[in-house]
């Protein structure tokens, strides 16, 4: 009788045992199933953060690109208003050409449409 009574003790030790094992389990399982809904959460932020950056990216170099472009523009301007000053002072198209880095064409329009020969006939009309 004494050995049923002890088996009996063991036996309701070890589903004690059992049952506490198995309630860690679950609690494990249920932080293992939160953490990983986190990370997928962070996941999905880190990837719309690289699209935000992506776009980011793609729009500071359109705006450097039109910058350049602004630039280049004011400084070619700025040189046909130099052209446009010499042609009014009489510059021949050499010295246009030479002074202000425009291209032959460039220099006979600007001769042309403001030098001395243009003013002398615009006098005419």
């Amino acid at each position: 009788m004494l050995i049923y009574f002890i088996a009996a003790f063991i036996s309701l030790l070890f589903g004690a045992a059992l049952l506490r094992f198995w309630r860690i389990q679950r609690q494990q399982a249920e932080k293992i199933t939160a953490l990983q809904s986190q990370l997928s959460a962070l996941c999905a932020a880190a990837v719309g953060g690289d699209e935000r950056i992506l776009r980011f990216e793609q729009t500071l170099n359109k705006l450097r690109e039109h910058q350049n472009t602004l630039d280049l523009s004011i400084v070619s301007q700025t040189g046909y208003d130099h052209a446009i000053r010499l042609a009014r002072k009489g510059g021949s198209v050499q010295q246009l050409i030479e002074n202000c880095n425009l291209s032959d064409e460039e220099a006979h329009l600007i001769t042309r449409l403001h030098g001395q020969a243009a003013k002398s006939s615009a006098d005419l009309h």
